[in-house]
This record gives structure tokens, sequence and C-alpha cells, in this order.
């Protein structure tokens, strides 16, 4: 049986797609840049193969069918501005992982949320893979502009996990946030 097609999804500004190996200079920028990763449990890139690696992981879940990662491209710009998607789902619990990122001079602009927007819409839809029940975010308590798109797109907080993440040399708690489809559909 072939592969299934990767879903090309958009919005009003945006266009989500597959993210290519053309795409390695801007993943590289957006994960070197000390404002990026400060927020995120990855270490920042010193060298253009390491995004060259990201992108290369990112296809093969989406070939397992253990994720999916879009890039976030403007409508009419086929530069990458960051990336978004689904860094693990599971088929028995039928839950997936929220991840996204967003170059810096992309911030506050509602970019991620209309990209969340998006890719919640599809992952609750009937042409997603597998029938999702629960998409969780796992957000540091410092990362309060993370912390507003979550909670702008109807995810509700559940708790903390301490120590759960080891990121820039320590330990940190993370945030949990859940969106449950009843809820969604409810909205």
């Amino acid at each position: 049986m072939p592969a299934a097609p990767f879903p090309i999804l958009t919005s009003e500004r945006l266009i989500l797609n597959e993210l290519k190996k053309t795409d390695r200079k801007q993943i590289f920028e957006i994960f070197s840049d000390p404002d990026v990763t400060a927020h995120y449990d990855v270490e920042r890139f010193k060298e253009i193969k390491e995004a060259v690696q990201l992108i290369k992981y990112f296809s093969s879940r989406f070939e397992t069918r253990t994720g999916i990662r879009w890039a976030i491209r403007k409508k009419g710009e086929p530069k990458l501005i960051g990336s978004c998607g689904f860094n693990s789902w599971n088929e028995f619990d039928a839950s997936v992982i929220l991840g996204y990122d967003l170059a810096p001079k992309h911030w506050g602009k509602g970019f991620v949320s209309e990209a969340v927007k998006c890719i919640l819409d599809y992952v609750f839809s009937a042409k997603f893979p597998i029938k999702i029940n629960r998409v969780e975010s796992l957000i540091l308590p410092s990362n309060l502009p993370s912390i507003s798109v979550t909670l702008r797109a109807g995810f509700e907080f559940e708790g903390v996990m301490r120590e759960k993440c080891f990121c820039n040399g320590a330990f940190h708690d993370i945030n949990l946030y859940s969106l449950i489809r009843k809820d969604y559909e409810a909205a």
C-alpha cells in the first residue's frame, strides 16, 4: 500500500506543507536562536547539519505514522517562517502532542495561533489517519506567549509535571495543557 500523501493545509494567511531539505537554512536560523531554544527541549544548533537531521527526523515520523510536522509559510512566500505539528501520536490512547516554533521576527503577529487552529481543525477531522480524542501541549511555565496560544485555542491547564524536561543544562517543570475532542466540538 503506498504511503499517504503529505496533507497540505491552508488558512487565511498561511500554507502549511511538508518540510523540505531546502528549508534547512531557515530551520537552522530558528533553532540557533537563543530566544527560541530558551523555551525548547533542544540545545541551540551550531551546524547546518543539525537542521538537516531535524527535517529528516520529522519526515521519518510521518512515514512511520508516529508524528507529523508542517512547515509554516506565509501565502505567496515560499520561505519557511516556522513549523508546527504533532511530535508524537499514540493510536492506542488516541492522543497527540502539539509542538511549534517560529522565527522571532514573526512573533506577536498571530501566525502560531492561526497555524494551531488549522492543524487542530485537521486533527479532529475525519481526514486525520486516526481518530484523535486528546491533544496535549507541554510548555515551560516561563513561556507565557506559548501558554497564551494554547489557552486561546481552547486548551485547559491540567497541572505541572515537576522537573520533567532537561534543557539548557537543568531540569525544568513543564505545564501540561490538553484539548479534548468533545470540548473542541462544543466550542
